[in-house]
């Protein structure tokens, strides 16, 4: 964690005041690290969390019984089991709205062939509770087993309800010199794929250096598209990660 505790002081100069707690950092990092397979074959390299309150972390994820030393507070993070599922915490802190049902479907299309839009149907709020929270850690558990793994390049949250950082690019660029290059570097994958053309400004350099021929990038999955373009996305994930 010194590495990453540096990273944070660092990111926290540029930022400011207003930058996400250490302790929400961690905790995100927690369930990164508890999800990262032994052998990294496709990693998916996108921007950030989203930003986690001192509050939010005391929302109580229950013991899962299929996770065992999962984390067991709540984090804007899609690994984070909570995150989307009310009924799942049951905790009056819950947020009103949370979860982020886009990056399901990027991390559904990475362990299945998607043909059509209903395939994603059985992550989705379409599916009662009591099967989709088991379909999604099964999902989870699939994907480490596969060997992708989900690597955000801003260690720090860019985005507080919606609104995102004044130096999200300044912040972006230090996470990614200070930590995470050296982190999606050390993990060495046989394929990156970006996620996002943002991000992809600030890591393509790195990329084409490091991963010449071995990264693709691919727009974020809430960019201003045409759902047939979104689907064909979702393809693009589905032939690199399912060969």
């Amino acid at each position: 964690m010194l590495a990453l505790n540096r990273a944070y002081l660092k990111i926290q100069r540029i930022i400011g005041k207003d930058t996400e707690a250490l302790e929400s950092v961690r905790l995100v990092e927690a369930y990164r690290r508890y999800l990262k397979p032994d052998n990294v074959k496709v990693l998916l390299l996108a921007e950030s969390h989203v930003f986690t309150s001192n509050d939010d972390r005391e929302i109580p994820i229950p013991l899962l019984a299929e996770l065992p030393g999962y984390p067991t507070h709540y984090a804007r993070f899609v690994y984070c089991l909570g995150y989307g599922e009310r009924k799942l915490t049951e905790s009056p802190l819950h947020p009103a709205r949370d979860g982020t049902p886009q990056f399901w479907k990027i991390l559904f299309s990475c362990s299945n062939r998607v043909s059509t839009s209903s395939d994603f149907a059985p992550i989705l709020s379409q599916t009662p509770y009591h099967q989709r929270l088991p379909n999604k850690i099964a999902l989870l558990m699939k994907l480490k087993e596969k060997g992708v793994w989900l690597v955000d390049a801003s260690i720090v949250a860019l985005y507080n309800n919606g609104t995102k950082s004044r130096e999200m690019y300044r912040a972006l660029q230090e996470s990614w010199q200070s930590y995470t290059r050296d982190v999606v570097i050390a993990a060495e994958p046989a394929h990156v794929i970006c996620v996002g053309m943002g991000v992809a400004r600030v890591v393509e350099p790195d990329l084409k250096r490091y991963f010449r021929g071995k990264y693709t990038v691919i727009p974020q999955p809430n960019a201003h598209l045409s759902a047939s373009k979104h689907l064909a996305n979702f393809k693009k994930y589905s032939s690199i990660c399912c060969q």
